[in-house]
């Protein structure tokens, strides 16, 4: 059998897993996620009928025509989308309703910041709530659920946050408050992160938090004169340079200003200005950034962040 286009298989499998979980019961329906100004995400919904609400299984349909192109069956890919739909029909993410969010004391524990793109948002942000610095923008989220394995979170819509009637910046102040309280900060030399994911773990924490008050911080010195900050149970690692207080913490204990690196949303890298050479930093800044998934890059640019006047500006 001639192999399936992209537009058959996609018809394909929603046939067909409509059919193996039940056709009396099921109905699968074709959604696209805008995930940036010009990334459209194709997916699928599975739904009991005449459901409207609640928090519905649905499947990315690129990731298993790619399976399918490299050589699995279309018997195979069915049942790798039914395992997943499955997974999710037998333990549902503990989501809360989205509607009581509307009201701002329901809301404002769960608030807190992502900072994406801005260049590749401009369209999308127009609905929503973010401060910009250089081509970052730092956006007001809702965090919907988070675990050890998982995370769920959601742009606020601009229009039920003016329902609030509160000032921006106060709901990004409180936002970032949230963020820094539910994801630390941590820092590492970045030649130990080489090492991989378990340097985490075996490093004591006196050697890593170091903006709680409560533990007694030393740095360990990086022999690249770079150092590998992010946050803790959390994949938006950029973000920790945004909290309050972390890059004139982070100055005083460099005694120096600082060049922030932000390629990727999971991490910011951090180097002493007086340690620094700009052209390296900008080369492997671009170097790094067209190496990620377009839904990971944030920044190819170089920001310096000043100790006299506290504030990060790009370069």
């Amino acid at each position: 059998m001639a192999r399936l286009d992209y537009d058959e298989f996609k018809e394909y499998c929603m046939k067909s897993v409509v059919k193996v979980l039940g056709e009396s019961k099921y109905e699968a329906e074709s959604r696209s996620i805008q995930q940036s100004d010009e990334i459209v995400i194709d997916s699928v919904q599975i739904k009991e009928k005449n459901t409207k609400t609640g928090h519905i299984p649905s499947f990315r349909v690129q990731p298993f025509y790619s399976d399918y192109c490299d050589g699995k069956t279309l018997g195979e890919v069915t049942l790798d989308i039914v395992k997943t739909i499955e997974n999710f029909l037998d333990k549902p993410l503990d989501l809360p309703d989205p509607s009581i969010f509307s009201a701002f004391d329901n809301a404002k524990d769960n608030l807190i910041i992502r900072p994406i793109s801005y260049k590749s948002n401009k369209k999308l942000l127009k609905d929503h709530i973010y401060n910009r610095f250089g081509d970052i923008a730092v956006v007001l989220y809702m965090l919907m659920q988070h675990s050890g394995k998982s995370m769920g979170t959601a742009k606020m819509p601009r229009t039920i946050v003016e329902e609030w009637r509160l000032s921006k910046d106060f709901l990004l102040r409180i936002a970032l408050e949230n963020t820094a309280r539910f994801f630390p900060p941590f820092i590492l030399p970045l030649e130990l992160t080489f090492k991989g994911a378990e340097t985490f773990s075996q490093t004591p924490i006196n050697h890593r938090f170091f903006m709680n008050p409560l533990i007694p911080f030393s740095l360990i010195p990086s022999a690249l004169n770079t150092y590998y900050v992010s946050i803790e149970k959390g994949i938006n690692g950029a973000a920790a340079v945004f909290y309050p207080g972390v890059l004139e913490k982070l100055a005083s204990l460099f005694d120096d200003d600082l060049y922030v690196s932000l390629p990727c949303i999971r991490e910011a890298l951090i180097h002493p200005v007086s340690k620094s050479d700009i052209s390296a930093l900008n080369h492997a800044a671009s170097s790094m950034i067209v190496t990620l998934d377009p839904l990971e890059r944030l920044s190819p640019n170089i920001y310096r962040y000043s100790r006299s006047d506290k504030k990060l500006i790009m370069l």
